[in-house]
Formats: C-alpha cells, structure tokens, sequence
C-alpha cells in the first residue's frame, strides 16, 4: 500500500509538469510531437511497475502490504470476530437498553442514561440516569427570575428519585443499591 502512493505522486507531478509545458510548448507542428512525446512518457510511468514485477525485482505482496496482513494466524481472526462481534452487540444492546428505560420512563424526560452489564449481555449489574419532570403547560416566565430553594421541591425529587429507582429495580430484576438516579 505503502508503494502506491510515490506512485501516483510521481504520475501527478509528472502529469502537472506535462501541462505546464504544453501551455509553453509552440502552436503548430511541434505541440504535437511535444504531445506525442509527453503521452508516451507517461504511459511508461504507468507501466514501469508491471515492468519490475515482471522482472521480479517488486513481489506483487509488498505492493500491498498495508491492506492486506503477511501472516495471520487462525485465532487472530477469530479474536478479530469476537471484537467486532461484541462491538457491535454491545451497541445493539445500549440502544435496546436506552429504549427500555425511555419508555419506562414516559412519564419523566431522560437527559442521561448509562449501564453497566456482564460480558456476556445476560445481567445489567448498574444503571445510572438522570431525569426531570415534564411541565404540562407553558408558564410565561419573566425576563430575570430568582427562585428560591424550597424544601418541597427538594422532597419532590427525592420522591421522583425513589419512584424512579423502584421502576428500574422492578423492571431490571436489579437491587436499588445498583441504581443511581439525578433528578434535575
């Protein structure tokens, strides 16, 4: 792979070179020889590559060294697979999470969510997320508002947090001790 690219650079220059002297070369009967010439050229830049493979200087392996691996070895592609495999489950199976909770959770807005879960995807081990409640109509709200902390609101969130935290634990099959819920 890595010989590819000196390649095409020396094809490019050669090619930017070529126009710059066609725009300088004399109109008539020489631009077209200079023409000729410069296209055969060309064509043996393109050509020199087969020319040294065919001689066996370049093993055709080298040229693609980058792409594809020398020597792999069975368990190599296989932890490969697993990789990409449980990449791709796990992705699957956070977005099948984030779903659940969601519409667990219809009743409140989810801002985060996050879990944690065995190797295998079999047992969600933590769940942390935060939550607010929805404001069912839309209050005018003036241009500078202080609002004071308030002891009732502090014993709302506290109540929307266990009420949260026992909708998983119930749910998920999963301890309170596991869940960790932000009311905001």
């Amino acid at each position: 792979m890595f010989a590819l690219f000196p390649y095409i650079r020396n094809i490019t220059y050669y090619l930017m070179f070529a126009t710059v002297l066609g725009m300088f070369a004399p109109a008539g009967k020489y631009k077209k020889f200079v023409s000729l010439v410069m296209g055969f050229v060309l064509l043996a830049l393109i050509l020199q590559p087969l020319a040294r493979f065919g001689h066996g200087e370049i093993p055709i392996t080298d040229w693609f060294s980058g792409i594809f691996p020398q020597e792999v070895a069975d368990d190599d592609w296989e932890r490969a697979y697993l990789r990409w495999r449980n990449t791709y489950l796990r992705g699957a199976f956070e977005d099948q999470l984030t779903m659940q909770l969601n519409s667990l959770l219809s009743e409140f807005t989810v801002h985060s969510s996050e879990f944690t879960y065995s190797d295998d995807f079999s047992q969600i081990t933590g769940v942390w997320v935060t939550v607010s409640r929805e404001e069912a109509e839309n209050r005018r709200v003036p241009f500078i508002r202080i609002q004071p902390v308030q002891v009732g609101q502090q014993a709302e969130a506290c109540e929307t947090a266990e009420l949260v935290k026992n909708l998983i634990a119930e749910f998920y099959n999963l301890s309170k001790n596991h869940i960790y819920v932000t009311v905001s």
